[in-house]
């Protein structure tokens, strides 16, 4: 169907709806000849993105469906289905029952543009501190209870296992209110809009943020694949940076296996 408007001329096709003024169009039952083509994101959900996480950490790994499931503690059925939709998106191969990564490195260029480090939920302090080093001593020396689970993330995580950029702000993920109200109260944190130097992040990502964690010198630091997203879409310097833990880190994770079948 083609509408003319006296400059442009529309291409419409399917269910059509038009009301102007007086002016009215409506054209029901036909198919849509231009369907839009979604880009397959759901395989970076929050709890989706918990296969993609463990199958990453060993690319050349053939997984069962239920052995994988038990993994990473969600239902096999689930898990089923969104190994249909990782073969049907080219990010995985099945072949005899076996699921196995396909280009870890395309993987990694699809999920951070379906990313968006924003969409955590950020809480801003200011501690009294000289750099980033005293905020990250001040971390070391306090008594942080296991129920207060939290995980260093953005350019503090990524100075503790592959530095490189200079950063002025310390981001800090935290599971709950009881862990803010708890960081708050034994650091003396004062909340603060300009001048912040540490960022407590709320994760929308609250299935998977933690997963991975493990601990350097003594603090827990977000996965490399978390630190790789998070620092991706970082605005000072995170680019640079997530290049760099990719080269240092990742890559040899990943060598290898780009071409898999």
């Amino acid at each position: 169907m083609e509408i003319y408007t006296g400059r442009t001329v529309f291409l419409l096709s399917g269910n059509v709806f038009i009301a102007h003024g007086s002016f009215y169009v409506e054209r029901i039952g036909f198919p849509n000849k231009y369907p839009e083509k979604r880009q397959r994101r759901y395989a970076f959900s929050d709890k989706a993105s918990l296969i993609l996480r463990e199958m990453l950490k060993d690319p050349k790994r053939q997984w069962g469906i239920r052995e994988l499931a038990e993994k990473i503690g969600l239902d096999p059925g689930y898990v089923s289905r969104m190994a249909k939709s990782l073969s049907e998106s080219g990010y995985a191969a099945r072949a005899g029952g076996k699921l196995k990564i396909r280009s870890p490195k395309e993987i990694l260029d699809d999920w951070v543009r379906a990313y968006d480090l924003k969409r955590n939920e950020h809480h801003r302090f200011f501690i009294l501190a000289s750099d980033v080093k005293s905020i990250l001593r001040r971390l070391q020396e306090i008594d942080i209870p296991q129920k207060c689970k939290y995980a260093l993330s953005v350019q503090a995580g990524a100075g503790l296992v592959a530095p490189h950029a200079v950063y002025k702000e310390v981001h800090l993920y935290i599971s709950d209110q009881q862990s803010i109200d708890f960081f708050r109260n034994a650091l003396d944190l004062k909340e603060a809009d300009q001048g912040a130097n540490l960022v407590l992040m709320w994760p929308y990502y609250k299935h998977s943020v933690f997963y991975d964690s493990h601990e350097v010198e003594g603090l827990s630091v977000v996965s490399d694949i978390q630190l790789y997203l998070d620092l991706y879409g970082y605005p000072v310097r995170g680019r640079e940076q997530a290049e760099h833990l990719y080269d240092k880190r990742l890559k040899r994770l990943f060598s290898g296996n780009e071409d898999n079948d």
